[in-house]
């Protein structure tokens, strides 16, 4: 048996069942052993019967008490009735449409049941539980692995097709040297991967996640560092440094932060090598000033430069600003978006490769075949992780059209992240941050109240709104699921749009927008929201980044337990960008007390929001779903910040020996991670 062999080759996976696999990504013994849990069952913490909480999961051991009935329900279909007992209390276990366990079930012999344990009118009840026979020839395992399923597979078969692989984890080979592995307190390789599937007990099941982890992380610093090397050996068109005319021309006065920003994007641009930083910042950290000031630069020495953004409304947004930056000084800008008639997608493409216009501002729309440029120097991201990989890797191919110079890379955050992990995140990437907000901006009075506190909350808006100040309300839902048996206490936009305008705010104008509108719906709602024509905006998470409203001074955020403080933090900030004071109310729809959402009252920091809201939930939710293309780490977590540490400490161990034979699998497996990123190009 062989890590690239066919699942066919094991007993018991024919053609059938090697398709249901084949739905789940998996072809081959590796890519099988490769799949790891999602979750894991303890059933070896056996809970006796009367201890049992009614409605909760629990482990029993019980001794059948007498032959098991077979009958059928008033609907007909059939079930099993078992009659057991522990030590402490008696229990009736139903099984439906599985009429086999009749002869299975035997009168005094022992059985380990796992499942739901509801206490009923006579006694302890268990409907459909897992039902395991206790023999001493095999003894039964404590923790059983839970898989990932496609439809047609179950969780024994899985089971059952990783049992009969796992000889084949002989053929590993493992990343670290026996010295690395002894000194960090490693499970071997091999070990490491049995321990996830069948761990022994939840000591070794946490050794075998850590060491996964740590060699996991290990390989994915050194895939960086590839990135970052190949970045150096790469060309780009170096850009004559000049005073900004457009900064010179602002209204205001840039920040400290800002100026130093831009000094460092303008050193790098003169570079012949292609500049990737990351200027991070939080809200209304003035990030579209520093890049504006990028695109003129590049415009002025001749060359293309785009700035591509996640959401249409963005982009439009975007490009007005854009335009009222560059267009003064004799720069051409344009915008294109997926939402734009034919015609206008073909007049600016036209207009592009020709060289006449200078700044294209777009969405994903950028990024397609027919979009090319005359001379493009400068791709400048918003919002950078939501963009894969693949996807930037697409713009930088676009700019070596021409004589194979490389454009220069810049990518813009709002979300805050702690410098401890964007050192991971961003290795391939210059950092600057915006560590000063512009002079005037306000502080936001947060509060969080209760269902309860709806009535002074709609009067509250209604005061603002009628001193001149507009209102966005923010649900988590678009439209309430009409399958749903029962009506879901979480706010949908388009309902409560109805309900408000018919009820709290009749007479008052108010729009609506969500992601399942058209472009040109969004867009003539946001334009009716900016123009003062509505006063209200009933909305769904599509507003969270970047949307400015100078006049917009009050947010209401329905069920804001469904959201990360993060989340929060981005529409939070769609207000307080105008003169007058600004309210962010946060609707608590769970009925319990929040410490995540104190986190909001109290403070107004991005980055220690950030941090709270990767040690609460995790990178998974921080930064949404990943997309396909990116570095994915399977047993490793971001916010696992001591291992982060430790592997970091561990990379000056191993750096100056990388070129070692002993080093040549950890060098295989970070060139695979590349590969499979799509690009050595850069990561972010």
């Amino acid at each position: 048996m062989h890590l690239t062999d066919l699942l066919t080759t094991l007993g018991g996976i024919g053609d059938a069942k090697a398709k249901l696999f084949a739905a789940k990504g998996i072809h081959t013994i590796e890519d099988l052993l490769f799949s790891f849990p999602r979750g894991y069952q303890n059933r070896g913490d056996v809970t006796p019967l009367r201890d049992c909480t009614d409605g909760e999961v629990h482990s029993v051991v019980v001794r059948c008490t007498k032959l098991p009935t077979v009958g059928r329900t008033y609907g007909g279909v059939e079930l099993l009735r078992m009659q057991a007992e522990d030590d402490t209390a008696p229990i009736t276990v139903t099984f439906f449409g599985k009429r086999y366990l009749a002869g299975k079930i035997k009168p005094g012999r022992y059985y380990r049941l796992y499942g739901r344990i509801q206490m009923g009118l006579f006694g302890a009840e268990a409907t459909s539980p897992d039902l395991e026979p206790i023999t001493p020839e095999r003894p039964l395992p404590d923790i059983l692995a839970v898989y990932s399923l496609s439809e047609g597979l179950t969780q024994a078969a899985f089971r059952t097709a990783v049992e009969s692989a796992l000889p084949a984890l002989r053929e590993l080979e493992d990343c670290l040297p026996p010295e690395l592995v002894e000194r960090y307190d490693l499970l071997p390789y091999g070990e490491t991967i049995l321990r996830l599937h069948c761990p022994r007990s939840m000591e070794e099941l946490a050794k075998a996640k850590r060491s996964a982890a740590f060699r996991e992380l290990l390989v994915f610093r050194l895939a960086l560092r590839k990135m970052r090397h190949a970045k150096e050996g790469a060309e780009a068109v170096p850009m004559r440094p000049m005073e900004s005319e457009l900064i010179a021309r602002l209204p205001f006065t840039p920040t400290g932060a800002q100026k130093k920003a831009i000094a460092h994007i303008t050193e790098d641009l003169s570079k012949a090598t292609p500049m990737t930083r990351l200027v991070q910042g939080d809200v209304g950290s003035g990030k579209t000033v520093v890049a504006a000031a990028a695109l003129e630069l590049c415009a002025k020495n001749g060359m293309q430069a785009v700035l591509l953004a996640p959401t249409e409304i963005l982009a439009s947004q975007h490009g007005e600003k854009i335009a009222s930056y560059l267009e003064p000084l004799g720069i051409t800008t344009a915008l294109l978006t997926g939402g734009m008639t034919k015609k206008q997608k073909t007049m600016v493409k036209e207009k592009l490769k020709s060289g006449e216009i200078q700044v294209l501002v777009g969405t994903h729309a950028v990024l397609q075949e027919d979009v090319s440029f005359q001379c493009l120097g400068l791709v400048v991201t918003d919002e950078q992780h939501r963009f894969g990989v693949r996807q930037r890797a697409t713009l930088l191919e676009k700019s070596e059209e021409r004589e194979g110079k490389r454009a220069h890379m810049l990518v813009m955050s709002a979300t805050p992240i702690p410098r401890s992990l964007s050192l991971i995140l961003y290795g391939d990437l210059d950092v600057t941050v915006l560590d000063e907000l512009p002079p005037g901006r306000q502080t936001i009075d947060t509060l969080v109240l209760t269902p309860k506190d709806r009535k002074g909350i709609y009067g509250s808006i209604l005061r603002q709104i009628n001193g001149g100040g507009q209102a966005y309300i923010i649900c988590p839902l678009v439209e309430e699921n009409a399958l749903a048996e029962e009506k879901s206490p979480k706010k949908a936009a388009e309902s409560y749009f109805r309900e408000l305008q018919g009820g709290a705010f009749a007479g008052i104008p108010m729009g609506l927008i969500h992601g399942k509108q058209s472009p040109a719906q969004k867009t003539r709602a946001m334009e009716d929201f900016a123009a003062g024509r509505t006063k209200i905006l009933v909305s769904t998470t599509v507003i969270e980044v970047g949307v400015d409203v100078p006049n917009a001074n009050v947010i209401l955020i329905e069920n804001a337990e469904c959201f990360g403080l993060s989340q929060l933090h981005q529409l939070r900030g769609r207000v307080g960008r105008g003169t007058r004071k600004s309210f962010c109310v946060l609707v608590n729809g769970s009925g319990k007390p929040s410490e995540r959402l104190n986190v909001m009252k109290e403070s107004s920091d991005g980055f220690f929001i950030a941090k709270a809201d990767l040690e609460q939930r995790g990178p998974g939710d921080f930064f949404g779903e990943k997309q396909s293309g990116e570095l994915v780490l399977r047993t490793a977590s971001l916010t696992d910040m001591p291992l982060i540490e430790e592997t970091g400490r561990a990379m000056e161990v191993i750096l100056p020996e990388i070129g070692h034979p002993k080093y040549l699998t950890l060098n295989k497996q970070a060139i695979r991670m590349v590969k499979q990123a799509g690009s050595g190009k850069t990561l972010n």
